[in-house]
């Protein structure tokens, strides 16, 4: 099964951000995995997959929302299903998470 497949499942989702809400160490590695894992392969949608945890394990969206200064509704956008996040939005979370942002450009 892939990481796509894994992280869809709500019901993992649910138990696995309790138990990284118990160890915020594990947590700052799981943040840090999928970060890392969206730098590797620029799939966007694990990355959402993997933030659903991390709001879960932090326990609001308000708190997310504030610490990355966007709005709680632009969060639950990024979080719904086929969602396709603004750059400003998605940027402030992933920043947030530890991520960083380099941008290179290819002469077409």
């Amino acid at each position: 099964m892939n990481i796509k497949k894994i992280l869809a499942l709500e019901d993992f989702n649910t138990t696995f951000a309790k138990k990284l809400a118990a160890d915020p160490k594990h947590l700052q590695r799981y943040e840090k995995l999928i970060t890392d894992e969206f730098n590797k392969t620029g799939d966007i949608s694990v990355f959402l997959e993997g933030l659903k945890v991390v709001a879960k394990a932090k326990g609001n969206i308000k708190g997310l929302a504030k610490n990355a200064k966007v709005t709680r509704k632009s969060i639950y956008n990024m979080l719904s299903k086929d969602s396709n996040p603004g750059i400003k939005s998605f940027l402030a979370i992933y920043k947030l998470l530890g991520g960083k942002v380099k941008f290179s450009f290819k002469k077409a």
